[in-house]
């Protein structure tokens, strides 16, 4: 019996597709380690599938599910690598807050994250926001694509000057005023940022974190 091609390139998809989710599966379990590798995990993954001629196919296998495991990852991430005064914490004992606007892309990734995790020594609370005033109480703003553009405007005002780590994934959202914003190149999840609006907020950006993004002001 001649083999069946298409049913030979069904297996490779299902197959390298359970892999790639299983192997973002387990960062997301075990929290992360340096900033870099959060990003690292697409690529690598790619590389590996691309090396038996399935480029295209390795491609298409990035999901909107393993984009939002990879951006839960990396808002854990962007937590470790930044400083918050102590003043944007009620108490010693208040939670790092996590706000997601724009419903939920992550499932529960971020919850898994938050349940077995912690910033600073302080637990993570993970909230969805339905209202830019609710930005104020969060330590972290993920702002969703769905956000219409005047809306992720009156987000960034309200945080304006506050120690609120703006995160987006839209076009144009460090230039309105964001500070980190994630973007696509090819098949990995990047990031640019806005390290001057992070000084306005009062938040202290480590040099890691510098290196590993790319200005908004330089990104072609």
């Amino acid at each position: 019996m001649r083999p069946d091609p298409a049913r030979n390139e069904t297996m490779l998809r299902r197959r390298a597709h359970k892999s790639m989710r299983r192997s973002i599966g387990r960062r997301i379990r075990a929290g992360v380690g340096p900033l870099g590798r959060a990003f690292a995990v697409p690529m690598a993954l790619l590389m590996a599938l691309a090396s038996g001629g399935a480029t295209a196919l390795a491609q298409d296998m990035v999901d909107q599910r393993l984009e939002y495991n990879v951006k839960a990852v990396s808002l854990y991430a962007f937590g470790r690598y930044v400083t918050w005064p102590d003043s944007a914490f009620e108490s010693t004992e208040s939670p790092f807050v996590i706000g997601v606007f724009g419903g939920n892309p992550f499932g529960d990734a971020l919850d898994r994250i938050a349940a077995k995790k912690s910033l600073g020594g302080r637990s993570i609370a993970v909230r969805l926001l339905k209202s830019p005033s609710e930005c104020v109480s969060c330590h972290i703003v993920f702002v969703s694509r769905t956000v219409e553009a005047s809306l992720q405007t009156e987000i960034i005002q309200t945080a304006s000057g506050k120690p609120i780590l703006l995160v987006g994934e839209s076009p144009g959202f460090v230039e309105r005023g964001g500070i980190i914003n994630f973007y696509q190149s090819g098949s990995n999840v990047r990031f640019e940022l806005n390290p001057d609006k992070g000084v306005e907020a009062r938040l202290s950006l480590n040099a890691k974190l510098l290196t590993l993004g790319t200005k908004a002001s330089t990104r072609q």
